[in-house]
């Protein structure tokens, strides 16, 4: 007979944990587990917690902090500084994402505002697991990386005016429309207003006092969330209001480190509670589940794909970005269990989002492993339509590596690379495959061409084996569908005499590197270690200030690729 908060909250965390071990364990998103932990816990499993409005108490809170974290780490500077091509993209894709959902939704069966809910909720992808799969891959970095983190951020600003929205969909006159967008708008200037002239200064009082600097984080959140209710709007609406209002001020890194923690805590509850109120009530459901999964998948396809070609991104980047995005959100189960307490939707449809969460977020998972080679494998056939990689991309003969030192992938290092070959006038030409790089190279007029160094064909029809000099510029953790060693033991067997230039990541690499015939192998750690040794060595001889000087002075001469 245990009914009491502590025993739920307990025994939630307890089996939310196990369950994520085993997520982990399986490579998965951890959020697919705390959800199959609240299955288990409530009404569709063993019942263990049967207390429905210790479940929503739980929920609310968990809600709350998850809002006020996403908006915590919403940065509006970035956000201005995308670019028209993410927000063009983004914008797009939320909106005919949405367009599709609902008459998909109207196909399954579903009617009215309960298929626009499914519309809207399911144009949305989880910035959580974006994130952490890409950068687990190293892939933020990249175009591609970046292209979808561009999208993200578009999809979390759209997200606030949903969050607005729902409150009125019951009443949609003008006049309280109006109403509400005025009290909106009102909202947010009351939490910037307070953000910009008083909150730095509270935070700077506290600063060296971590405990405080919790609590005032946490006290302006539940403000806001008080005033949100207040104007009639969702606390979850207020929650992020007050998280993207101190995102962009001194304290806002030092807030979101000592609240991450609390944060996991209560977003373990929502998704356990989440799960608590998945009810399958019929096979129908499960199976429309399934459907919309599929939906999700080809969705982000059909509104992504062809908006990065438009934009000149080129058909790789479409597909990888396309690839990474193709999952139901966080914010889709937000939006749905605000719909569920405003009385707009059933819970069923809470259910039904929750499980193509749970499919869709499985699926990315190995989609995102595997999207280079999906990529590798869907381009020729888009060729053969007339869509090329990249709009830079242009036939190179044989003969055009003739005598010259080629310059495979155009990274950090490549980058700064260039300059120095370009300042020594010497005869270059990179293969890579950002439209990004192609583009500011050949404004600098540097020969460069579209070429997936990963696909070997594509090296030999660019000419790799009539170069000089053959150096690659990337290390094995940025290389996707190929090593340096791949590259090494290739171009030698079109041409032997061809000297090549590698990366290691380690000594026994790099050992391995000369043993298959590297000409030189580039180890980072070493060279980064003897410079700094060198720079010692100056500070005994009093020189380190002329050092410094003539490094500055090197470094706002030079110029930059990336």
């Amino acid at each position: 007979m245990h009914s009491g908060l502590l025993y739920s909250i307990g025994l939630s965390i307890v089996a939310a944990s196990l369950l994520a071990y085993l997520a982990h364990y399986l490579r998965q998103p951890l959020i697919l587990g705390y959800i199959l932990a609240g299955v288990l816990l409530g009404p569709q499993g063993f019942k263990l917690v049967e207390n429905q409005e210790e479940v929503a108490i739980l929920s609310e809170l968990g809600l709350a902090f998850l809002l006020f974290i996403v908006g915590l780490e919403i940065d509006i500077k970035k956000f201005f500084r995308l670019g028209t091509s993410s927000a063009i993209i983004g914008t797009v894709q939320v909106v005919l994402c949405s367009i599709l959902g609902y008459n998909a939704a109207l196909w399954l069966g579903y009617e009215g505002l309960t298929a626009a809910y499914l519309g809207v909720a399911l144009s949305f992808s989880s910035t959580m697991i974006v994130v952490k799969l890409l950068s687990d891959r190293k892939e933020l970095d990249t175009l591609p990386g970046r292209v979808s983190l561009g999208i993200l951020l578009v999809q979390d600003v759209l997200a606030i005016f949903v969050l607005a929205a729902q409150g009125n969909i019951n009443d949609p006159q003008f006049g309280s429309i109006a109403l509400s967008v005025l009290m909106g708008l009102g909202l947010v200037a009351v939490s910037f207003l307070v953000s910009k002239y008083l909150l730095p200064k509270a935070f700077s009082r506290v600063a060296r006092n971590p405990e405080l600097v919790l609590v005032l984080s946490i006290s302006w959140c539940f403000v806001m969330c008080w005033l949100a209710l207040e104007a009639e709007f969702s606390i979850a609406m207020g929650a992020l209001i007050a998280g993207v209002s101190i995102s962009t001020f001194p304290y806002s890194h030092d807030v979101i480190v000592k609240i991450r923690s609390l944060r996991d805590f209560f977003v373990t509850l929502f998704f356990v509670a989440l799960g608590m109120q998945i009810i399958v009530t019929s096979v129908s459901l499960l199976i429309a589940g399934l459907v919309l999964s599929i939906f999700i998948l080809a969705s982000r396809f059909v509104t992504i794909f062809p908006m990065a070609y438009l934009t000149k991104m080129g058909s790789r980047v479409g597909v990888l970005s396309s690839l990474a995005l193709g999952q139901s959100s966080e914010f889709s189960l937000v939006i749905v269990t605000l719909g569920l307490g405003y009385g707009h939707i059933t819970r069923d449809i809470v259910s039904l989002v929750a499980i193509t969460l749970v499919v869709t977020s499985t699926a990315s998972t190995y989609l995102i492993m595997a999207s280079h080679h999906i990529a590798r494998f869907v381009l020729p056939w888009f060729e053969l339509f007339g869509l090329k990689s990249s709009h830079h991309q242009e036939e190179q003969s044989d003969g055009g590596l003739q005598g010259s030192t080629v310059l495979l992938g155009c990274h950090r290092l490549g980058s700064t690379l260039v300059y120095n070959l370009v300042e020594n006038n010497e005869t270059i030409r990179v293969l890579d495959f950002n439209p990004e790089v192609l583009t500011k190279l050949k404004t600098r007029g540097i020969p460069a061409s579209y070429v997936d160094i990963s696909h070997l064909d594509a090296l030999h029809e660019a000419g790799i084996g009539h170069a000089s000099i053959v150096v690659c510029s990337v290390p094995d953790d940025y290389l996707r569908g190929t090593t340096n060693l791949k590259l090494l033991q290739y171009v030698k067997s079109l041409n032997g005499g061809v000297k090549v230039i590698v990366q290691a990541h380690s000594l026994a690499h790099a050992l391995e590197l000369y043993r298959a015939g590297a000409d030189y192998v580039l180890v980072p750690s070493v060279v980064s270690s003897e410079h700094i040794l060198g720079v010692i060595e100056k500070e005994k001889l009093g020189e380190l200030d002329e050092l410094r000087n003539n490094a500055v002075q090197l470094l706002q001469q030079r110029w930059e690729v990336l």
